[in-house]
Parts: C-alpha cells; structure tokens; sequence
C-alpha cells in the first residue's frame, strides 16, 4: 500500500507524518488501520483546499483590480481562509492522535529518533544559510 493518501500534510506536527511513519516498520494491519484514517477526511480536505483556493483568488482578484482596495474589501475573503485554517489543523491534530494511537511504544521511540535527526539537519542548514548570508567577502 505505501503511504499514498497519507500526504495530508500534517504541517501541525512540524513533519510530514508520512516521512515519519516510513521509519516505524509498520504491520500491514496499521497501514490499513492509518489509510482508512485519512480516507475518513478525504473528501472533506478536498473540499477544505478547494475554499481556500477560492478564497486567495477572490484576494487576488481584487488585489490585481485597477480599482481602490481596502483592508475592509479582502476582509471576508482572510476570515474564511483564517477559519479553514484553524479548522484544518485540528483535524490534522486528530488524524495524527488516531494515527499515533495504532503505533507501538517502540514505533514511537522510532518516530521520535527520525524527528530529532531531522530537526538537527533543519538546524545545521539553517546555520549554514546564516554562515552564507554573513558572508561578506565575494567570492572569486
């Protein structure tokens, strides 16, 4: 099966679930048990991202007008992406609670490792990007 359907995103957690899901060796029972906890939300996610697209057209719409603009025109168009927003990532948080609830306390330990390494490769480019952006000696 994979971890196609999974990429929900699950940007609420920090890390694509699926990326950390890889590493935790799961039964094929917990995969069937995880894909039918995304293919619970499917179709609303997809209706969600569907809103939100809409949403940032209206704003671009009337930003790219050749007529005036407020903060008061866009305002409906910011309260309905702030609202899907919100909403989405409480759904994230739930689908990633049922998830972890499937995991074995070593799987978790496991998950837990893979999400330090990869905090500590995001930090170490970070402080690379910071080291490349002081530099101020062109390079010849």
């Amino acid at each position: 099966m994979g971890h196609h359907g999974m990429h929900g995103g699950m940007g609420a957690l920090g890390v694509p679930l699926p990326l950390l899901l890889r590493t935790a060796n799961l039964t094929d029972a917990q995969k069937t048990q995880i894909h039918a906890i995304f293919q619970a939300r499917r179709a609303s996610r997809k209706a969600e991202y569907q809103q939100l697209k809409a949403a940032r057209q209206a704003i671009a719409a009337k930003y790219t007008s050749t007529g005036t603009v407020a903060a008061a025109d866009l305002s409906g168009s910011v309260s309905t992406i702030t609202q899907l927003q919100g909403q989405m990532t409480n759904e994230q948080i739930q689908d990633a609670i049922a998830i972890r609830n499937v995991l074995t306390l070593a799987q978790l330990a496991q998950i837990s490792a893979t999400k330090a390494k990869l905090d500590q490769i995001h930090a170490e480019m970070k402080a690379l990007w910071a080291q490349a952006g002081s530099d101020s000696t062109p390079a010849e």
